[in-house]
């Protein structure tokens, strides 16, 4: 198996940035070859801090591709699928290249974030920077436990990243959705705690899935949750909180070894179908960003940058 860009697999950091950029016009020698030595940089930079944990993952998105990479995109590869249904909404907004950071130490995140920066020089725009942190143990900001349902050991890379079974010149790689929500915490705060568990489907405390009779078919868990022939759908999630006290929320964050089950689980919460209404937790919650993008191996960048 090649080998992945070390911020998929690894252990969420209590820490996170996340940038969106776009490229500009005659930009892609110089992304292609600053994405090339990220992986390097990354590692030379976690031994000089003294910081193991900085990882990192940068991805192109479709229109982005062809200016970057000889050879046909990633067959999966598309923009970022917006859907909206009344006042349900998940946008496409800029974005041709993501930039993931994560570590238990803010400043090496922003250290990092910015010899990034300096290396793709005037070749891109920032569009986007959210820095996320790690809330009372892996909360959301509503106060409901985050990413129960992650994958762990040995089946975060089964999970996430291509096989070289399923194809060869991918492999290592990774499909890379996110989106940022901004949470309307004053009208979540007006719900009683059985309200609140209720819209998510657990209990707050303890993190228990509610029982089929309890959890309402609105629910957040009941919606997001997909089985076909009888297996679980899974994403690796990197979500985070993220804000200030003016505006706050969640930059969620999906790794897959395809596409289509992040864009399932995003029409689900949009959409009502057979199994129920759509997603009671989007009526507190709303996305304002769209990005999609694909995650080469460290082996197809440095095949790229040479």
């Amino acid at each position: 198996m090649p080998t992945p860009q070390s911020a998929i697999c690894a252990p969420t950091g209590r820490f996170g940035l996340f940038l969106t950029l776009r490229l500009r016009q005659g930009g892609g020698r110089t992304v292609r070859q600053a994405a090339a030595a990220l992986p390097a940089l990354t590692a030379e930079l976690a031994r000089n801090l003294g910081v193991p944990s900085l990882t990192s993952a940068i991805g192109i998105g479709a229109q982005a591709w062809p200016q970057i990479f000889v050879g046909p995109p990633p067959a999966g590869l598309a923009p970022f699928p917006a859907l909206a249904e009344g006042t349900r909404q998940a946008p496409a907004t800029p974005g041709d290249i993501l930039v993931h950071i994560h570590s238990d130490q803010h400043d090496a995140n922003f250290l990092l974030a910015r010899q990034v920066m300096a290396a793709l020089a005037d070749s891109v725009e920032r569009v986007d920077e959210t820095h996320g942190f790690r809330y009372r143990e892996g909360r959301d900001l509503t106060g409901f436990m985050d990413g129960t349902e992650n994958p762990q050991g040995e089946a975060r890379a089964v999970v996430a990243l291509v096989a070289p079974e399923a194809d060869l010149r991918l492999a290592g790689g990774s499909y890379l959705s996110v989106q940022r929500y901004v949470h309307d915490l004053a009208r979540w705060e007006t719900l009683s705690p059985h309200q609140q568990e209720e819209t998510i489907g657990r209990t707050r405390d303890t993190d228990e899935e509610l029982a089929d009779d309890l959890k309402p078919a609105s629910a957040h868990i009941a919606r997001v949750v997909i089985e076909e022939d009888g297996e679980e759908l899974e994403i690796l999630r990197h979500s985070m909180p993220y804000g200030s006290t003016a505006e706050c929320g969640l930059y969620f964050v999906a790794y897959c070894n395809n596409p289509h089950t992040f864009r399932k689980m995003l029409t689900r919460m949009i959409q009502a179908d057979d199994a129920g209404p759509a997603d009671r937790l989007l009526d507190f919650t709303r996305a304002v960003s769209g990005v999609s993008v694909f995650v080469p191996s460290v082996e197809m960048l440095e095949r790229s940058g040479s």
